[in-house]
């Protein structure tokens, strides 16, 4: 399966690619030796194992229930249709609409907020909203 027709490789691609981290970074994060599995999950040649689902979400600042969603929907779609009966009838999986942006802007600005997230341990979405909280901008 290719890039093109994998909608989890595209995800995981597209997030990777706003997500400003090299993918030596994201495979260190998320315990990996080799950061080659990092370019076969972006290409589709290799399937993301259920298990490392939460880790690479985290990694890559995506919403890991939006990950499971689209994995599970190509991977294994009668288990997806079983799991999202029954969250239909338990509620929303998602509480927030997932977003993804790519900013640009001076590099000396986008490094150091990068950066920072490394210092304190924070994806740039977390990040992101602490900027929001701390200017007023955010409830």
């Amino acid at each position: 399966m290719t890039h093109e027709d994998s909608r989890t490789a595209k995800l995981i691609a597209d997030a990777i690619n706003g997500s400003g981290k090299t993918q030596r970074e994201i495979a260190a994060e998320i315990g990996l030796e080799r950061p080659n599995v990092i370019s076969m999950l972006k290409s589709g040649a290799m399937r993301l194992p259920i298990e490392r689902i939460p880790a690479l979400a985290r990694a890559i600042g995506i919403d890991p229930g939006m990950l499971l969603e689209v994995a599970m929907q190509e991977y294994m779609p009668e288990t997806w249709s079983v799991v999202a009966t029954i969250s239909r009838t338990t509620g929303p999986i998602h509480a927030f609409p997932e977003a993804q942006i790519n900013i640009r802007g001076p590099a000396p600005v986008i490094e150091r907020f990068k950066q920072l997230c490394l210092e304190d341990r924070r994806t740039y979405p977390e990040m992101l909203e602490i900027l929001l909280m701390t200017c007023g901008h955010y409830p």
